[in-house]
């Protein structure tokens, strides 16, 4: 019998665990991958600019403290009451389809919160909101990151499959499009 690697180990955690946990993966996961995807693009974007030192510097003189003030739009609330209500239909969904709704829903909400300076201030704050973009990226990664230890520790807590077992699961999974193992009964 050959050992189990690290990747089966998560991937049957990640099978045995709640839907909603899977759901909370994929939106952190992506949230945090979209911020920073979109923050190293604008960061390659604006060195490649002629004299980009100068431009930066040109901008935090232009937005000096005390020159602008903060103000909420009314449709800042608005967008977050359809994440929070957004995110809590994915994280309740109990039909296996999660996957498909986090995923965009994480991107979603990482370029839309990737920009919220600019949706609470009356000027273009960009370039001075990296380190909160930056921080918001953080929290959705150790978020993911956490999910998935704890799917490697359930997948490792699992008993070692047998040949024959892991090749029926592996039929059974492969034709009704649901998780494998003792999933369906644990929930």
């Amino acid at each position: 019998m050959r050992a189990i690697s690290p990747l089966e180990i998560e991937l049957r955690g990640y099978r045995h665990v709640s839907p909603a946990e899977r759901a909370a993966f994929g939106i952190s996961a992506t949230f945090a991958a979209t911020i920073g995807a979109s923050r190293l693009i604008n960061y390659v974007r604006e060195r490649r600019r002629s004299a980009p030192h100068i431009r930066s510097w040109v901008r935090k003189v232009y937005h000096a403290p005390g020159q602008e003030k903060l103000r909420v739009h009314h449709f800042t609330p608005g967008i977050a009451m359809l994440l929070a209500t957004g995110c809590a239909a994915i994280v309740t969904r109990q039909d296996g389809r999660e996957w498909r709704f986090s995923v965009p829903f994480g991107v979603g909400a990482g370029l839309t919160l990737d920009e919220l300076a600019l949706l609470v201030e009356l000027d273009n704050p960009y370039w001075e909101s990296e380190s909160f973009a930056l921080a918001q990226a953080l929290v959705g990664a150790v978020t993911a990151l956490g999910l998935a230890i704890r799917f490697y520790r359930r997948g490792a807590e699992l008993p070692k499959p047998t040949a024959e077992r892991a090749q029926h699961s592996a039929d059974g999974a492969l034709s009704s499009g649901q998780p494998t193992g003792d999933a369906a009964s644990s929930g």
